[in-house]
C-alpha cells in the first residue's frame, strides 16, 4: 500500500535492531572501559551524543542529552549550535570528533575511511575507539527513539517507509508508561525552551 507521505527519521525493524544490538553486546567490556576511563571527558561524550542526535533527529535523546550537556557545565549557546550542526563555539581539541560523529550519522553508520583515519590520526586508536563506541551507543538510543516515534506517526496515516510494525507495537507496549510520561514533560519544556524545530515530533 502506497501512502503520500512516510516517517523520514530512521528507525529500527526487528533485524536491524538485532543486528546493532549483538554487536554492542559484544563490545561490553569495551563499553565499560570507555565509560570508566577519564579518556573521553563528561562534556565531550554529551558533545559526540548530541552531534549524532542533531542528524538522527531523536528528540528522546535530545531532550536527555542536552540536560545532560547543560549538567556537565555545557553552555546553552554551544548545545544549541550543535544541535544546528555548527561546531563553531567548541573546542578545537573535539571538532574532529564531532565532525565524524556527523558524517557518521548523516552517513547512516557507513562513514568513510579517511574520516576514520583522521580521528585515529588525531586522537590514537584507543581515544578513537572511545569516540566510535560512544557514537554507536548513541545510535542506537537515537533509533530506539525514532522507532516510538514511528509507532505514533504510523497511527496517524504516516508510516516509516520501510518500518516494522510488529516490532514499533512491540517495542511502544514495552514503553508506553515512559512515553505518556516523556510526551507530557517534552511538551512542557518545548514551550519553555523553543528546542530544535528540526526534531520536533
Amino acid at each position: 500500500m502506497a501512502f503520500s507521505q512516510y516517517f523520514k527519521k530512521r528507525s529500527f525493524t526487528f533485524k536491524s535492531f538485532l543486528r546493532d544490538f549483538v554487536r554492542i553486546m559484544k563490545k561490553n567490556s569495551d563499553i565499560r572501559d570507555t565509560m570508566k576511563s577519564e579518556r573521553v571527558s563528561k562534556q565531550f561524550r554529551e558533545r559526540i551524543m548530541l552531534a549524532v542526535t542533531a542528524v538522527n533527529g531523536c528528540r528522546y535523546c535530545e531532550w536527555g542529552h542536552t540536560k545532560a550537556a547543560l549538567n556537565e557545565g555545557c553552555s546553552e549557546e554551544e548545545v544549541e549550535q550543535i544541535m544546528t550542526h555548527d561546531f563553531g563555539s567548541c573546542n578545537p581539541d573535539e571538532v574532529v570528533a564531532l565532525a565524524y560523529a556527523q558524517h557518521y550519522a548523516e552517513t547512516e553508520e557507513n562513514p568513510s575511511p579517511d574520516a576514520w583515519k583522521r580521528v585515529v590520526n588525531f586522537y590514537g586508536e584507543e581515544k578513537a575507539k572511545d569516540i566510535q563506541i560512544l557514537i554507536e551507543m548513541i545510535t542506537m538510543g537515537n533509533l530506539l527513539g525514532n522507532t516510538l516515534d514511528a509507532f505514533e506517526s504510523r497511527l496517524k496515516g504516516i508510516p516509516p517507509e520501510n518500518g516494522s510494525l510488529f516490532f514499533e507495537l512491540f517495542l511502544y507496549s514495552l514503553a508506553l508508561p515512559f512515553v505518556l510520561i516523556f510526551n507530557n514533560r517534552y511538551e512542557k519544556w518545548k514551550k519553555l525552551n523553543n528546542p530544535h524545530p528540526d526534531l520536533q515530533h
